[in-house]
Parts: C-alpha cells; structure tokens; sequence
C-alpha cells in the first residue's frame, strides 16, 4: 500500500479546496491500517508539529501561520508505526487572502435613473491575481440582471473592473427597471494563482439599498454621503452605511460627524432619527436612543423605542412598550408617564411645538392629554393621537372600521368618517386643516377638512388611498399651510387639494415634507425639490454625472457610500481601516445612571465622543461634494397629469 493511500489528510479550515484564510491553520489526519500510530507529525511553511490523537482515530493539530507569506506551501504528514516504520503524504495547501470586491458606483442609497451605470471592481492580493468579477442587480428578491469580466491569472496584477451600462439587453424596449424599484446589487470576485489547478473561494460584497426615481417634476437639490432620516429647512440629518450619523448644513454643505453606530442587522428595525432645535436623536437597530445636544452625544436608553420628537422634548417606551417616559434634551430629566407591567398594547404620543404631549394606548378609550384631561370615549383600540397645537384628531379602530375623531380648541368633538383601515397614519393635522380617510364603500379616499369646517373629497381612485407618513412625523407634514395634500395612490405620489385635480409628482419612494411653502422629497441620500410648474422641454433626465467614476474614489474604498477621509473622521477616532472591518465605535457607559426615573438603562457618554466638523470644502465639504456628482440630477420635463 502506498503512503498517500494509507494516510488520508483534510484541511479543517479550508472551503473549495485547499485555500485557508486566516492565521491558523488546522491539519486532521486519518491513518489508515490496523496498527496504532506512534506518531504522526506535519510540516507547513518551514514549520514542524505533531499531531494530537482526536476522535474516531484521527489525528489534529494547528500550526500558527501569520509568518507564512500568501501563495502555495506543501503540507507534509508523517506517520510512524511501533516498528519503525514511516509513511508521508503531501498536499498544496494555499494560504490566501480573498480578493476585495466592491462597487466604485453607485453608491449606497443612491437614486438611479432607468438606465443606471455600474462600476464593479475586484482588488486582489499577491501573489494572487483577479481572475473573475461579476455583478448581480436584484429588485426585492428577484435577479434582473447579471454581467461578468473574466481573465486568466497572470494576466495582469492590477485590480479587474467590470463597467455595466445597465440595462444590457438585446430588446431596448424592455425595460428591466421601473419608477419605484429598489435595488440591490452583489459583486462576486475570485482570485486565482497562474499554475493552479483553480481559483480561490468566491467572495461577495452587498451593496444597497438603491432606488429608482425617473419622475420628470423631481430637481435633485442635494445630496449627503448616506441614507437621510431627517431634513429641515437648513440641515439634513443622515447615517452613513457603515455606521458614522451625521448632520449636512444645506447652506454651506458643512459635515459635522457625531459618533457611528453599529450597522443595521438584517431583519431588524432601521435606524431612525429627527432633527432638533438643539441637534438630534437617533434610534439605533440595537435599540438604543441616542440625542445631539449643542455638541454633546448622549445615551438616553440602552434599549427602548422612540415614540415622538418636537422642540425640546421626546417620548420614548421600554422596547416591550409598558413604560414609558417624558425626556426633555437640555436637561437630561426623565419623567414617566405610563406603567403597565406586562402590557401588549402599543403606547403611541405625540408633541406640539409648545410641548404639550398626548398619548394614547389600545388598552384606554381616551386620549391622554398629559397633566390635562382625558379626550374622546369610543369603543375600539385607539391609534396613535395626532395635534397640531390647537386640535387634537384620533381613530378608533374595531376590526373592521377605524372611526376618526376631531376635537377643537373650543371642545367641540367633530366626527370625520370611517375607514377600512386600521394603520395608525390615517390623519393628518396642520394650520387649522385636517386630513382624513374615509371609505366610499369600496376603498379608502382622501379627504380634507378646513379651518372653516368645510369637508373636501381630494381622492377619488379606484384603489385606495393613504397619507405618505414617517417615523416621528406622522401626521404633520403631508398639508401644507395653505391646505394641499400630499398622499400615496398605488405606487405613485400624489397632491391634491380644495377644487384641485390630484397630480402625480413621484413614486411613493421616500418621504415628502411642505417646507417655506415648497413640497421636498427625500429618497435615499438625495434631497428633491418637486417642480409642479410646466417645463417647455420633456427631455431624458441628465445622467452624466453617472458616467464617470467621480474623483477622489479611494480603490480600497469598501463603503461605497462616498469616501469619508481621514480628517473628516478624526473627530471620532475612526480609521479608514475601522470602516472598511465595519468596526463600530460605541460610546462607553456611565457609572451610575442619569435619573432614578428609569434606572440602570440610561447612561451618559463622554463628551470626548461629541460632535466636530469638517470645514466646507475640505472633508464635509469634499464628502458632500462627490454624493453629488454621484447623485442623479432629475431634470424638469413637460408636465404630465394621471
């Protein structure tokens, strides 16, 4: 019998072959034969070990390999009997380090016109060379597209780029892409060694989300390097994929990074935020409630939910929703105002701009105006409470019909209608004007009610209609002051109004909010202004800027969400490196907790993790900068009625 039939090795770490990534390197050995090895010994790199006995027989050991450079090394096993006898077996083993694949453009949360351009790249390390890279576009699940660049080891030590004009079809006229998509895409990458029986294991890189947005009455106004949760008339609120939150000046394009968070995992409730008139405060998907207060950032809670933000208060709940808590963010002071141990019903709120807070849960028939009075008494589970500072509007929902309520400044309960659905966003409160559903029998129609107290029918679709809400908005920014109603109709968004034919002006990608008087859009990292005025010219929307890779990309520049570098991450004591290992830094905890109201869970954090900027034109400034040209300018068409 011969010694590579009698000794069988396996290589515990290694996938598609013998390619071991990492700095250990595990051996398991099997001899085979009636006699008891007396040792069994193995060489790799210069390095001798002798394999331990391990289950069924075999044998194993680990050799320490950081010293090992890349490339091809024989590994050599050697088992000795009692007798004397010996017999070796041998294996190429690669110590390897995959290659990097990323997307150079488009960028995370960027919004894509219908024939989007992608530029993939594969990096590899010596002595390995890029031998494949592909990219998969996907919509919800569902492969669209694939394109793939292939070469042969040896050809070039240089990084392989694959540059897709997308979509690339023998058929123009399908599209593959449509107003409302959002996409992800997944670059693949092998690396491979000239003389090798094959390439190294496969390594992917998701990349998204991405939305497609191909509305004629969208003009791109700005966009910031990350997905926008929040945007006033001045500043744009933002977090960067890979964990940095940030808050954009829209005056000056300023950056001011405030600390990163730990990336969203799959499945879980995304990060979410709102602008103040002192900072911020962030949601994170772990949990935690963190605010930016005049340049400090600070852990509210360690695990919660938060429920409502305006001025200088917000509302935040136990994850498990049966306490919850008044939070007022220039002193820090907590105070509870719900405690239902072991509660299953939600605890909705809301804030005025003077501070009133009004909260509701299905558990109560009322709504609680805090330290005030109890409002309404109707059967049913009450959904989230809505003020505009001077009116108070509710639903009750009892399965089958939810019953909306408006209750004036002067007592008087109005009865708005009833609704076939039971979503807690089905009213709207603004300027003395209240937004309402109402079903005709058959679907949801939008209505509006006005100061005066006259009602108007805005919708009248075949499909039913609701109100384009947001986390911490809801119910307050879809009228604007003087009564036009922005609301969601299939997969278009529509304004309408008092005598005024409804109008599409977009997907339902997004959120829109009035602002001075003009209707914004945010979809992704671009802000929109939506033009409702007729263009002379109905021409294809720009998209040069897609082109061309914009300049200043780093090609290890794995976040392709704009290249944050290192002067605009000093503040928060980031490395490039720290970025691309998605290593988060997570604000330490406090001895002690800032309020007996709620305990242990709420921990201040140093201020030594606290806002700074970059300056416009350097760091913030270039950051911005290369969004924008990697954004896609929307320009005006003609204007089109559906």
């Amino acid at each position: 019998m011969t010694a590579q039939a009698a000794i069988s090795i396996s290589v515990v770490e290694a996938t598609d072959g013998q390619f071991v990534q990492g700095n250990l390197l595990t051996v398991h050995v099997i001899p085979e034969g009636d006699a008891t090895p007396s040792l069994v010994t193995a060489e790799y790199g210069g390095m001798a070990i002798e394999l331990a006995p391990a289950a069924s027989g075999s044998y194993e050991g680990t050799f320490d390999i950081s010293e090992v450079a890349y490339g091809p090394h024989p590994l050599t096993v050697s088992v000795f009997d009692p007798s004397g006898g010996e017999e070796t077996a041998q294996t190429i083993v690669h110590k390897y380090a995959p290659p990097t694949a990323w997307l150079s453009m488009p960028r995370p949360s960027s919004v894509l016109g219908p024939a989007p351009i992608f530029d993939a790249r594969c990096t590899p390390t010596p002595p390995y060379d890029c031998t494949d890279v592909c990219v998969t576009l996907s919509v919800m699940g569902e492969t669209k597209g694939q394109r793939c660049s292939h070469r042969e080891p040896g050809e070039s030590p240089a990084p392989l780029a694959l540059y897709w004009y997308f979509p690339w079809r023998q058929d123009p006229t399908t599209p593959l892409l449509s107003e409302g998509d959002v996409v992800t895409i997944t670059v693949s990458a092998r690396a491979g060694l000239q003389g090798s029986a094959s390439p190294g294991p496969e390594v992917k890189e998701e990349v998204g989300p991405m939305y497609v947005e191909t509305s004629s009455k969208l003009t791109s106004a700005q966009s910031v390097p990350g997905a926008i949760l929040d945007f006033d008339a001045t500043r744009i609120l933002f977090a960067h994929h890979l964990g940095p939150v940030g808050v954009m000046s829209r005056a000056t394009q300023e950056v001011t990074w405030l600390s990163t968070l730990p990336r969203d995992p799959a499945g879980t409730v995304t990060t979410y935020g709102a602008l103040t008139p002192s900072g911020a405060v962030v949601q994170s998907s772990s949990g935690r409630i963190f605010k930016w207060v005049d340049g400090q950032w600070t852990r509210i809670v360690q695990s919660g939910r938060l429920d409502a933000v305006n001025g200088d208060k917000l509302v935040w709940t136990w994850e498990d929703d049966d306490r919850g808590y008044v939070h007022v963010l220039s002193t820090g002071v907590n105070t509870p105002i719900w405690n239902r141990p072991g509660s299953t019903s939600p605890f909705q709120t809301d804030i005025t701009p003077s501070g009133d807070v009004y909260y509701s849960s299905y558990e109560e028939p009322w709504i609680r105006h805090l330290m005030t009075a109890r409002i309404g008494n109707h059967p049913g589970q009450l959904q989230r409470p809505i003020s505009d500072g001077v009116n108070v509007a509710g639903e009750w929902w009892d399965g089958t019909t939810s019953s909306s309520y408006l209750f004036t400044a002067t007592g008087e309960e109005v009865f708005l209608g009833d609704s076939i659905s039971g979503s807690s966003g089905g009213l709207l409160l603004h300027a003395g004007y209240t937004g309402f559903l109402m079903s005709d029998g058959a679907v949801n129609q939008v209505w509006l009610r006005t100061p005066d107290g006259e009602p108007h029918q805005i919708s009248d679709f075949a499909s039913s209609s609701s109100f384009d809400q947001q986390k911490l908005h809801v119910g307050h920014d879809g009228i604007s002051d003087s009564g036009e109603v922005v609301f969601l109709n299939g997969r278009k968004r529509h304004i309408g109004g008092p005598g005024l034919e409804p109008e599409a002006v977009s997907s339902d990608l997004g959120h829109a909010r009035w602002i001075d008087g003009s209707l914004q859009l945010s979809i992704g990292n671009t802000l929109f202004q939506v033009e409702r005025a007729s263009a002379a010219d109905a021409g294809e929307p720009p998209i040069a800027a897609l082109r061309a890779a914009p300049e200043g990309l780093d090609a290890h520049d794995r976040s392709a969400g704009g290249p944050l570098d290192a002067e605009a991450l000093g503040a928060l004591d980031l490395t490039t490196r720290q970025l691309a290992l998605h290593e988060p830094v997570v604000p330490s905890e406090q001895d002690g907790a800032d309020d007996a109201a709620f305990g242990a869970r709420g921990e201040r954090i140093p201020a030594g993790l606290g806002c700074s900027a970059g300056t416009a034109g350097s760091s913030g400034g270039a950051t911005a900068l290369v969004m924008a040209l990697a954004g896609l300018a929307l320009g005006r068409r003609g204007r089109r009625r559906s």
